[in-house]
């Protein structure tokens, strides 16, 4: 996401079905973030998701620490069909998606109430005062 300007970073989610190394993907992560000067940070899995603060007290990685952890299954409620490159790319789209929604009180009343209370936090400022873009172009889904 990016501030209304678009050059600002306001949040950055990394949407992956399939993490062979959670550790290294977060480490990544805060790196990524460190770099851009990102405030706050995702980890999306189908049934995990993690969230990432930088409490700028340094600008490496070691500033960045995980705020959150939640259970998102019922929340997204992505059903994978194979590890394939179709379902990381429905997958990214689906994150994109309720990211946005976010941006409505309803899209934060549909959250079990820990994780609206920090998506109001954390996450809302950033939806509703920027866009959300893709990091990479992403091939039709319909082929």
């Amino acid at each position: 996401m990016t501030a209304a300007e678009g050059s600002e970073i306001a949040l950055v989610a990394e949407a992956k079905t399939n993490l062979r190394d959670i550790e290294a993907s977060k480490l990544q992560l805060k790196k990524f973030m460190a770099a851009m000067r990102c405030p706050v940070g995702l980890l999306v899995r189908p049934e995990r998701l993690w969230l990432f603060r930088d409490q700028y007290l340094s600008s490496s990685e070691d500033s960045i620490t995980q705020v959150a952890e939640f259970d998102v299954r019922s929340v997204l409620d992505f059903e994978q069909t194979c590890t394939s490159r179709m379902d990381a790319q429905a997958f990214e789209q689906l994150v994109q998606s309720w990211l946005e929604g976010l941006a409505t009180e309803s899209g934060l009343r549909e959250l079990p109430t820990e994780l609206r209370s920090t998506a109001q936090l954390y996450i809302v400022p950033a939806v509703t005062k920027g866009a959300v873009r893709a990091g990479h172009p992403r091939l039709s889904l319909s082929a």
